[in-house]
């Protein structure tokens, strides 16, 4: 016998190519605050200003990698802190989500990350243990 099943997550809002410009954390809850908010996965796909809120995360294993420069491919060295550490340590910066990925409990945030602090343009990737909710605050 063969069961195939396919997670299907159908988010109400995609980060796609949105731009974080802070993070907060209070509590067991992570807040990401956007430049322009973000968009609509439903018709007519309008961008909205808003924050996300995670609730219950794990804050002990919530962390940042920075992995290669932008566009560098082969043997590189990583760093990977913990994020009540990145958020003491980044209050300047620019997190540019390119992929989204949810499933388990699980949600990591990758894409790029602009600092005065840090040289180069640096891939870089958010990763989070919750057992909340994902809610999306906008401003409507």
């Amino acid at each position: 016998m063969k069961m195939r099943y396919k997670q299907q997550i159908k988010n109400p809002y995609s980060l796609h190519d949105m731009v974080v410009r802070r993070i907060i954390l209070k509590k067991e809850c992570v807040y990401l605050e956007f430049c322009h908010g973000y968009v609509s996965t439903n018709p007519p796909y309008q961008q909205i200003d808003g924050k996300v809120i995670i609730e219950n995360v794990d804050l002990d294993s919530a962390c940042i990698l920075f992995l290669s420069e932008l566009g560098k491919y082969g043997e590189f060295n990583g760093k990977k802190i913990s994020l009540k550490e990145f958020v003491k340590e980044y209050d300047d910066f620019y997190f540019e989500i390119l992929d989204e990925l949810y499933g388990f409990n699980q949600v990591e945030y990758i894409g790029y990350i602009r600092s005065p602090k840090i040289d180069e343009l640096i891939q870089m990737s958010l990763s989070l243990y919750f057992s909340g909710d994902i809610v999306y605050e906008t401003d409507e």
